[in-house]
C-alpha cells in the first residue's frame, strides 16, 4: 500500500502552500532572491561531443547527443530526424508508482518537443545524405540528476547547448556506396541551426500580482499558475505554455514576455561564449576536459553565467525593474470596468433623445390636410374609377400619397 504522493514532494501540503503564498505577498522568497532574479547557470562540457551538464541552483541535468544513419519518412524524404528522450528516474522522491512521475515526464517531453521539433530550430535538410535513402537521425537523451525546481529551463538549456556542441562525422554517398569518415580522416561537422530557442518559467500566485521567475521546487508546487515562454535569440516567440487557476491579464503576460525575450537572448550568448572557451581548452590539448564522472562531481571546471555575462545581467535587471514598476502602478480592473459602464449608462439616454428611432420603413406615413385636400363624399366612387383607369398611365406613384382619408383608415 502506497501513501499519498503529495507527501513525498515538497510544496504539496496546505501548510507549505500557505507559507509560500504569504511570503510572496510580502515580496519575500525563501532563498533571499528578488522576484525578477534568476539563479546562476553553470555549464560543463564533457570529453565527447554533445555531452553537457547544466546546473541551475540545485537542479542538475545531463544531456547527451548521438547520431546514426537511418531511412527518412515518406512525407519528408529529404529531411533528417530529431528525437528527444527524457529520463527522470534519477530523482529520489519521484517513485514510478506515483502519479507525479508520469505527469512530469509527459509535460517535460511535450515541452521539449514543441520547443525544438515543432519550431524547427535545426536545419533538417542539411542532415540529408541521399534523398529517400539515407539521412542522419539525431537523438538527444536528457537525464535529470537532481530536481529543485524549474526543470523546464534547465532541460532546454542543456538540450540547446548539447546540440550546439555536437559534431557529426562527415559522410559521402557515391555509386550506391555510403562511407562514413573518422575524425582523423576528416573533421567532424557541426549541426546547422535556423534559430536558438530557450525557455523561461514564471510562477503566478493569487496573493500577489507580481510574477516570480526561475522558481524553486517549493515555489513551483505552491504556485497557482505556471507560464513557460520559449524565445529565440531574435526575440521571437516559439512556444507558450500557460496553465493554472490564477487569473492572468494581458499586462502580466506582456511583462513576462519582454523579460523572457531578454533572458533568452542572454542565455544564447552565454552558451556561445562557453563554446568558444571549450574550443580553446580543447585546442591546447592539456587533457583537462572532464569525462562522464567528472561532469557530475563538483570538482569539474564550470562556466558560470554570472561571471561571463555581467553586462547583460545588469541590463536584464534594469528592464525587469522597469516592467515591475509598470505592474505596480496598474489600476484595478474592476474599477476600470465600473467606470466604463457608468460612462456608457450616461451616454445612452443622450443618444436616444438626439436621434429618435426612424419608423418610416415599417409604418405608412399619415397624410396631412395641408398636402392632400379632403375630397367630397359623393365623388369617392368616381375617384376610385379614375385611379383604376390611370394605373397604366401612372406606373410610378409615390408610396405615401393617398386619394382620401377613407382609404387611409382601413390601411392603418
Amino acid at each position: 500500500m502506497f501513501m499519498n504522493s503529495n507527501l513525498f514532494e515538497p510544496g504539496k501540503s496546505k501548510a507549505e502552500k500557505n507559507f509560500v503564498q504569504q511570503a510572496v505577498k510580502q515580496n519575500h522568497r525563501l532563498d533571499g532572491r528578488r522576484s525578477n532574479e534568476c539563479r546562476d547557470v553553470q555549464l560543463t562540457f564533457g570529453a565527447d561531443w554533445g555531452t553537457v551538464a547544466v546546473t541551475l541552483g540545485e537542479t542538475k541535468v545531463l544531456a547527451q547527443v548521438s547520431s546514426d544513419i537511418g531511412v527518412p519518412t515518406t512525407a519528408r524524404a529529404n529531411e533528417g530526424k530529431l528525437q528527444l528522450n527524457v529520463n527522470i528516474g534519477g530523482v529520489a522522491f519521484l517513485d514510478e508508482a506515483q502519479s507525479t512521475h508520469d505527469q512530469r515526464f509527459l509535460t517535460l517531453n511535450s515541452l521539449l518537443e514543441r520547443t525544438f521539433r515543432s519550431s524547427r530550430c535545426l536545419d533538417l535538410e542539411s542532415l540529408c545524405v541521399a534523398a529517400e535513402q539515407h539521412v542522419w537521425c539525431v537523438r538527444v537523451d536528457i537525464n535529470v540528476l537532481n530536481h529543485d525546481g524549474n526543470l523546464y529551463d534547465a532541460s532546454t538549456i542543456a538540450t540547446l547547448a548539447a546540440l550546439m556542441h555536437y559534431r557529426r562525422p562527415d559522410v559521402t554517398f557515391a555509386e550506391d556506396e555510403l562511407r562514413i569518415y573518422t575524425e582523423k580522416e576528416r573533421e567532424f561537422q557541426p549541426l546547422l541551426f535556423l534559430h536558438y530557442p530557450v525557455s523561461v518559467t514564471y510562477c503566478i500566485y493569487k496573493s500577489s500580482s507580481q510574477p516570480i521567475v526561475d522558481p524553486s521546487l517549493l515555489e513551483e508546487n505552491a504556485a497557482d499558475s505556471v507560464i513557460v515562454l520559449s524565445f529565440n535569440s531574435y526575440k521571437e516567440l516559439c512556444t507558450l505554455n500557460a496553465g493554472g487557476s490564477a487569473p492572468t491579464n494581458v499586462r502580466t503576460i506582456m511583462q513576462c514576455a519582454r523579460n523572457a525575450a531578454t533572458r533568452s537572448k542572454a542565455l544564447v550568448d552565454f552558451i556561445r561564449k562557453a563554446l568558444v572557451l571549450d574550443e580553446e581548452q580543447r585546442s591546447k590539448g592539456s587533457g583537462q576536459v572532464p569525462g562522464l564522472v567528472g561532469l557530475i562531481s563538483e570538482a569539474a571546471h564550470k562556466m558560470s553565467f554570472h561571471q561571463l555575462m555581467k553586462d547583460e545581467l545588469d541590463k536584464e535587471r534594469a528592464t525587469t525593474e522597469d516592467s515591475q514598476m509598470e505592474v505596480d502602478e496598474q489600476p484595478p480592473e474592476q474599477a476600470v470596468v465600473s467606470v466604463a459602464q457608468d460612462d456608457v449608462k450616461k451616454e445612452k439616454p443622450k443618444q436616444e433623445k438626439e436621434t429618435p428611432m426612424d419608423d418610416s420603413s415599417w409604418l405608412p406615413e399619415e397624410s396631412t390636410p395641408a398636402t392632400v385636400p379632403a375630397p367630397k363624399a359623393g365623388k369617392t366612387k368616381q375617384n376610385r374609377n379614375k385611379n383604376k383607369g390611370n394605373k397604366k398611365q401612372h406606373s410610378k406613384k409615390p408610396q405615401n400619397e393617398s386619394d382620401s382619408e377613407e382609404e387611409t383608415k382601413p390601411v392603418i
